[in-house]
């Protein structure tokens, strides 16, 4: 009943299968794909991709669709328990034992449901959490030199990073989807950054900090004619090498003016004023957290170098932390350096929009990811220090700004993830984006009635993808040359100097 698709090695000792293991309730794992791939003869997928696809017989997918909630590990075992069904003499007590841990996730045993309540009323599954909280490879803080170290060093190349890794918003839009109006996400930003007014006039240079692959600037390209890209000079900026080779390649193919710098961007290697618009597309929780103390506040003293410059942000700001501060927080210190470096680079008139997820109110949490960590963005606070800093702002949900169509039905992520495994085993390609179900036919054929269990999300539900978390604030640096205003009368225009 099951197989390994490729050799390896069980990471974690299997379930004993006490009398208190067997009083529990069995649950296969939500939204988790099964692909027939000949007649008795079906693949799953765990979630860690370092474990091989499992291959199971008829009676191995009906113990597994048996996992419905009511019945108890026990019953389960009484029926499948004593069958022989693998090619190894696996049994179906087998199974039990091995399938709930957390490098399997094939399902859950407990009393309750695998499910949490998240602060939108998004169900996180547990099991799944155990693995996010392993992924990182640390338990709790992980130190403020981690995620720069992580993108400066872990990162060896582009190929497939964002599908498995880094998961972002722009890389699930990358190509035309009905959710964005038929557009790309490049493309819509292009589209509303011109309504905005901010390429009346052109930027001269224009700035992208972690460009990704490229695909931004590649779609951006594709809304603006080449008289608006005329005389535009398209930089990159990238602390992680492999991925400013894409990113030329192709600015490159659509027709940019080109150049690109390895650098942190917390600390721009760039003259003053010398940029005119920038565009940060989900950097910000990649970039340094600091864990300070309430102690290291009240006392106005870090306890290190590093603290104590996330200590003097807070008191030169005056940043509004409140009065029950907790004895330990995550300050986003990477964020206040980069904004601060954007208002000396920026000309009198320049302009940049910062998107990520974050929060309005509490404190940064981790979110794991695998081989890093990384933290939400505390808008309220960094608000604060943008108007401090000089700059007028604006802030939108992201769903709000692009205009994303919230009930539209897409694939869940993780279903994509099990069928990329799938095409892989059998060499073929498969991309990472956000489907709806008439993309997800086309790309798929007739593999697609093969799958059983994909699983809809409305885009706007948090249980997808959680695209009411990101925030997009649009930041001016005021002291642009004033624009000629007209009105318009039979035909005339009189023009005036404000």
């Amino acid at each position: 009943m099951f197989g390994s698709m490729k050799p390896t090695t069980v990471i974690r000792e299997p379930l004993a299968l006490t009398d208190e293991v067997l009083k529990l309730r069995a649950w296969r794992m939500p939204d988790m794909v099964a692909y027939q791939h000949g007649p008795d003869e079906w693949w799953l997928t765990p979630l860690d991709d370092n474990l091989p696809l499992v291959r199971l017989n008829r009676l191995g997918i009906e113990l597994l669709t048996s996992m419905d909630g009511h019945i108890t590990v026990e019953a389960l075992l009484n029926k499948y328990g004593r069958w022989v069904c693998g090619p190894d003499g696996q049994t179906g007590r087998w199974c039990l034992a091995h399938w709930s841990l957390p490098g399997y996730s094939l399902c859950y045993f407990g009393v309750n449901p695998p499910a949490g309540d998240h602060r939108l009323g998004a169900k996180w599954d547990l099991l799944l959490q155990q693995i996010r909280d392993k992924w990182s490879g640390h338990e709790g803080f992980e130190g403020e030199e981690h995620l720069s170290e992580f993108h400066l060093h872990d990162i060896a190349k582009e190929e497939g990073h964002f599908d498995t890794i880094e998961t972002t918003v722009s890389h699930l839009f990358r190509e035309p989807c009905d959710a964005l109006q038929g557009q790309t996400y490049g493309r819509l930003l292009a589209k509303h950054l011109r309504r905005l007014g901010w390429w009346s006039p052109k930027p001269r240079v224009l700035l992208e900090v972690g460009g990704g692959l490229g695909y931004v600037a590649r779609e951006m390209a594709q809304e603006l004619s080449p008289r608006e890209m005329e005389d535009v000079h398209y930089l990159f900026l990238d602390v992680t090498k492999p991925f400013l080779k894409s990113q030329l390649a192709m600015a490159h193919h659509a027709g940019w003016k080109r150049s690109a710098l390895q650098a942190n961007a917390e600390w721009l290697p760039l003259k003053d004023a010398s940029v005119d618009l920038v565009i940060d597309n989900e950097n910000l929780a990649d970039m340094t957290p600091v864990q300070l103390t309430k102690r290291e506040v009240q006392a106005n003293r870090g306890e290190t170098p590093i603290h104590q410059e996330a200590v003097d942000w807070i008191r030169r700001t005056r940043l509004p932390l409140g009065q029950d501060l907790p004895e330990e927080f995550i300050f986003n210190l990477g964020p206040f350096r980069f904004v601060s470096e954007l208002w000396r680079i920026l000309k009198p008139g320049g302009r940049a929009i910062l998107i990520e997820f974050g929060i309005d109110t509490g404190w940064p949490a981790p979110v794991k990811l695998p081989g890093h960590t990384e933290y939400e963005v505390q808008y309220t606070l960094l608000r604060h220090l943008v108007r401090w800093l000089g700059f007028q702002e604006r802030y939108f949900a992201l769903p709000q700004f692009l205009g994303i169509k919230p009930d539209t039905p897409v694939l869940c992520t993780g279903a994509a993830y099990a069928i990329q495994r799938f095409c892989e085993a059998q060499g073929k390609s498969f991309a990472i984006r956000a489907y709806t179900e008439q993309e997800l036919a086309k790309a798929l054929g007739d593999m697609l009635p093969k799958l059983y269990g994909c699983h809809y999300h409305k885009i706007g539900d948090p249980a997808w993808f959680g695209l009411w978390d990101f925030k997009v604030l649009l930041l001016e640096k005021p002291g642009a040359t004033p624009k000629p205003t007209f009105t318009e009368a039979k035909g005339f225009r009189w023009y005036s100097q404000r």
